[in-house]
């Protein structure tokens, strides 16, 4: 692609190998992720379930991220892999998924963090949906990080229609007592659609600006549709994504999965903002064709409440 205007690039591989994906896809884009990388590297996998492996990171995905990393001419000398899962007790994801045997297979250090044990926090303030600002707490482990990446599963969402790679580094590293609270309501039984939608999209965005990820993955080896983030429909997607601009990836995968970038408030409200580039005109796509790779997903029964996003009043929320 040849353009007179920024664009951005995205690494896409193929195959039924979700380690060799993982790997492949950075390696498409190797010249963009080697200069952002540093001795110590952040891995935000999602564990939206510590038992729903389908719903979670894959540990081969971190291992195709570490594969990649170590292949670089100044490999990290650090490797934390931190995530705010959902668990009945603390570990329980990294135990469950395989996580832990990741340590002895190479010769760097592999760390885990449970961000639901964070003590460090800076905050940012958002509305909920009846006016009343309310803060929320980032925790200093991930904004200290020199290099994040973030490992988010391609799944279709009851919210924002799709979740990938930024709503992965946000949602799941912010403390867990505020993440109900980004959906503009107290309780998990008051939400409502399509008054969520609006609510989450920009404060999703007011949060971007702290929590936007130095690269972004999504795995879409297998993919969940239908009634996600959870469940067990899966769709066998058979590819990843990665890229430096976490909407430009979102972007290619939204496509991916189906759904148009364009109708999505995150990846609207970035482009609006110029905070990336979530334009598929300007999104040059490395190493397997776009068109080739798309596999419409079952969307979410309630996708088109969803949808209903767009609220001009509440846009003087969105970051300056």
């Amino acid at each position: 692609m040849t353009a007179s205007y920024p664009t951005a690039r995205v690494g896409i591989a193929r195959s039924d190998n979700r380690r060799t994906n993982v790997y492949n896809a950075l390696d498409r884009i190797r010249d963009d992720v080697t200069p952002v990388l540093a001795e110590e590297i952040l891995l935000k996998p999602n564990f939206l379930s510590a038992t729903n492996q389908l719903a979670s990171t894959h540990a081969d995905a971190i291992r195709g991220v570490i594969d990649f990393t170590m292949s670089t001419p100044k490999p990290p000398q650090r490797v934390l892999v931190a995530e705010g899962g959902n668990e009945e007790r603390s570990g329980q994801a990294f135990e469950e998924f395989g996580y832990e045997a990741i340590a002895d297979e190479y010769d760097v250090q592999v760390d885990w963090f449970d961000l639901n044990q964070e003590t460090r926090w800076e905050t940012e303030e958002i509305e909920l949906a009846d006016g009343t600002p309310y803060t929320v707490h980032i925790p200093r482990t991930v904004l200290d990080s020199p290099c994040t990446i973030s490992v988010a599963v391609a799944k279709t969402h009851d919210v924002c229609v799709v979740t990938l790679a930024l709503k992965n580094m946000i949602m799941g590293t912010i403390r867990k007592d505020d993440r109900v609270k980004m959906h503009g309501f107290r309780s998990h039984a008051e939400r409502e659609l399509p008054t969520e939608a609006r609510r989450l999209n920009v404060n999703l965005m007011r949060l971007s600006q702290h929590l936007k990820p130095n690269v972004a993955i999504v795995d879409g080896t297998e993919g969940l549709q239908g009634n996600g983030p959870g469940g067990t429909d899966v769709v066998d997607l058979g590819f990843a994504a990665a890229g430096v601009d976490v909407f430009a990836v979102d972007a290619v995968v939204t496509k991916a999965m189906g759904f148009e970038p364009a109708e999505q408030g995150i990846l609207h409200y970035a482009q609006r903002l110029e905070v990336g580039i979530a334009d598929l005109e300007r999104i040059e796509v490395l190493g397997e064709d776009l068109d080739a790779v798309i596999r419409s997903f079952l969307p979410h029964e309630s996708t088109d409440q969803q949808l209903m996003w767009r609220d001009p009043s509440l846009e003087w929320q969105l970051p300056r």
